[in-house]
């Protein structure tokens, strides 16, 4: 594990300040945090906050193409995306044994997200641009399709209302599909600056979404949950280029993604404009996007980030702005734009990919 300090004080105490407002109860030094190795077809489970636990690696059949894990909310069921075969594998995840797979295509099943109750599970499927609705009945260990949405726009991620009545999905290329979760109709399409990927997080309140799309080098908006309009528009960035977005536990601090950068960008929420506090290199492979931060989550005061390029994970302390780095996949030619096979070259893709915390 290699560790590297970050930052000079002045920035240690902006960042203090901004954390200085208490979130939510602080994550205890157990759990588990699961990362997806696309090429390789495998799962990453980190023990421990940060990772002192040991690292446990689980197969999953030949040429899934692992991209995104999500889970039940009672943690008690881990739902993988295979953009290699089309499959979604469902794990109970416990004992890691595969309960059920369901498959939406020969390739590209990109994102399942559970409804807050757990009782729907919404798929996202890019090549055939459908929002697929499956029934969950953990307590039978059944899931079934029972309903879908052609859209014009391939779906990319989902996130729910708190109430399970509606779901706001990113569009590639860009763009936000508001859904009626009842009827899978379409209610309407919210237009953004840009492609926004995963980087949607709802507030504690469950009154707004903040999230951040490509445009301008970061595009940061809140999206009301109560009218479904992204209400605040609060600015671009300016980032080289920009992937996924987070949030702090307290809601004051964004981060960003910069592949191209090789940082994370902490970004101040607290105004009415976004404004960048520091910029983190997580860079530790010498040569320029040689790491490529892409998917992020954030735990407590610490931050999961998937190094795609090299095949890292690293880990951040928020509280004093410290990496570090976890070995987990060789490195790989990849397909950028779905962190797939790169052309010409079978069973290569993203080193790591998708990072989730387990609930």
């Amino acid at each position: 594990m290699k560790r590297t300090i970050l930052v000079v004080a002045t920035v240690t105490v902006a960042m203090s300040v901004a954390l200085a407002t208490p979130g939510p109860a602080p994550a205890s030094d157990d759990g588990e945090v699961w990362v997806t190795s696309q090429g390789m077809s495998r799962l990453f489970i980190i023990h421990g906050l940060h990772g002192q636990g040991g690292v446990e690696t689980l197969n999953l059949p030949p040429g899934t193409g692992p991209h995104l894990t999500t889970f039940s909310p009672d943690g008690e069921y881990a739902y993988v995306s295979g953009m290699g075969n089309g499959d979604l594998d469902i794990l109970r995840a416990d004992d890691r044994r595969l309960v059920a797979t369901l498959n939406f295509g020969p390739t590209l099943t990109h994102q399942a997200k559970p409804s807050p109750d757990g009782t729907t599970v919404l798929v996202a499927q890019i090549a055939a641009k459908k929002l697929i609705k499956v029934a969950a009945d953990e307590a039978d260990e059944s899931w079934t399709e029972v309903n879908e949405l052609t859209l014009t726009r391939s779906p990319i991620c989902t996130i729910f209302r708190d109430d399970g009545q509606r779901a706001y999905v990113s569009l590639l290329p860009s763009g936000i599909a508001v859904v009626d979760v009842a009827t899978m109709t379409l209610v309407k399409t919210l237009t953004t600056d840009g492609f926004v990927a995963c980087g949607m997080v709802k507030n504690h309140d469950g009154k707004a979404i903040t999230l951040a799309s490509s445009g301008g080098g970061g595009h940061v908006y809140r999206l009301n949950t109560t009218t479904d309009e992204l209400d605040q528009d609060l600015g671009t960035l300016g980032a080289v280029d920009w992937h996924s977005f987070a949030m702090s536990a307290n809601e004051n601090l964004g981060l960003g993604s910069i592949p191209a950068g090789d940082e994370v960008r902490v970004v101040d929420l607290r105004g009415t404009a976004a404004t960048t506090l520091a910029s983190l290199a997580l860079d530790p492979t010498p040569g320029l996007a040689n790491d490529e931060p892409d998917n992020m989550v954030v735990r407590g005061e610490t931050v999961y980030a998937s190094l795609r390029a090299s095949g890292k994970l690293a880990i951040v302390d928020l509280t004093q702005l410290r990496v570090d780095y976890i070995d987990l996949s060789p490195p790989a030619p990849f397909n950028p734009a779905n962190c797939g096979p790169a052309p010409g070259v079978p069973g290569s893709g993203c080193a790591v990919h998708g990072v989730v915390v387990r609930p």
